[in-house]
């Protein structure tokens, strides 16, 4: 994908949650990164808004680690840990995506 391209936050996460024999470039890993933050805000201010008893234990822990996450960023030095980093925001964000069919489910705990 090139910088500025549209996607939607699932095709984000597919393109992070690959095997390590397909990741992308470092310049690739650092443009996946800022959209995934960027469209994941976003994300985590519609869930967050939802009442606390319409969401699972899973999605609140998914928005406290986003919070992590994002102030965090990387840790370590490298290409390595910028990959890493992408695929820990894109797991959170699997889980926060799913908040509204969780919700219809009724799985509510």
């Amino acid at each position: 994908m090139n910088p500025g391209e549209t996607q939607t936050i699932e095709e984000l996460i597919r393109r992070a949650i690959v095997p390590y024999s397909d990741r992308p470039d470092a310049e690739a890993v650092a443009y996946l990164i800022d959209d995934l933050i960027t469209h994941g805000q976003v994300l985590h201010a519609q869930v967050a808004a939802m009442p606390s008893g319409q969401r699972t234990e899973r999605v609140g822990a998914a928005l406290t680690e986003w919070a992590y996450f994002v102030d965090a960023g990387p840790t370590g030095r490298g290409d390595h840990a910028n990959w890493n980093h992408a695929r820990a925001l894109a797991r959170i964000l699997r889980n926060l995506a799913a908040a509204p069919a969780d919700r219809r489910s009724g799985f509510v705990r």
